[in-house]
């Protein structure tokens, strides 16, 4: 078990990529704590895990819930050795049709929020000479598409976000590294199909973007989350790592 004995942190860990890493996390051995807005949720995918996870509310564009997550993590275990920066919004609207409301809730939950987390994390790490922050981007953070102007900016933003802090802490000991998910089978792709005329012709088409010819898992991605949690990544430091089935290869 890779991860015995480290405490990790998930935010949207109740659901998706983050509840497949909760899993992961825990099965390596981490005790792991759910932030998340869904508090239900949540509650519900701690007590099914057990003692090793807890759970607290955290809205991620919120400092005051942030800070009181961070209190809560630093007063249950006073280290705190891995963050997952996963909570996430998405939207597929036209640059003219974005509302402000709109943009506001995308930035700030997909990078305002994992600024804010690190912000009130990271400090700890540093002071303990050791950590590893996950940040989870997307596909639209590395290339172009329609309808994601607002999600696409947020999550590139993301990926220079991590390799500007990658730099920062280059000589702490704490690493900072993204993971970059194609087109995966969640809660956040379902959502997205429902809004097409024929949603199993829209699942084929998200299938037929994948050069491997099928969507992928939410424990796939989990896999390469565990790696940069994990020892196996010391030396990765600002990487950027897709899971996409080959998209960016072409």
């Amino acid at each position: 078990m890779r991860l015995n004995g480290l405490n990790c942190i998930v935010t949207g860990g109740s659901s998706g990529i983050g509840a497949a890493t909760v899993k992961r996390f825990i099965n390596e051995g981490a005790e792991v704590l759910i932030a998340d807005i869904d508090i239900d949720s949540a509650n519900s995918l701690a007590e099914e895990l057990g003692p090793a996870v807890g759970a607290i509310k955290c809205d991620v564009r919120i400092e005051a819930d942030i800070k009181a997550a961070a209190d809560h993590a630093y007063n249950r275990w006073k280290k705190v050795d891995v963050l997952v920066n996963n909570a996430g919004s998405e939207l597929n609207q036209t640059y003219d049709k974005t509302t402000l409301e709109e943009w506001d809730r995308v930035l700030d939950t997909d990078l305002k929020g994992p600024w804010l987390m690190c912000k009130h994390i990271v400090p700890g790490m540093v002071k303990a000479g050791s950590g590893s922050v996950i940040n989870i981007s997307s596909l639209n953070g590395l290339v172009g598409f329609p309808l994601s102007t607002a999600y696409g900016s947020a999550k590139g933003g993301l990926v220079v976000f991590t390799r500007d802090m990658a730099i920062e802490l280059a000589n702490t000991g704490v690493r900072i590294n993204c993971v970059c998910p194609g087109v995966i089978e969640t809660g956040m792709m379902d959502r997205w199909t429902d809004l097409m005329p024929d949603k199993v012709e829209a699942q084929e088409m998200l299938k037929g973007t994948m050069p491997i010819g099928r969507m992928g898992t939410a424990d796939e991605v989990a896999g390469a989350i565990y790696f940069f949690a994990s020892p196996d990544s010391s030396l990765c430091q600002g990487s950027v790592l897709s899971v996409d089935g080959g998209f960016t290869a072409q």
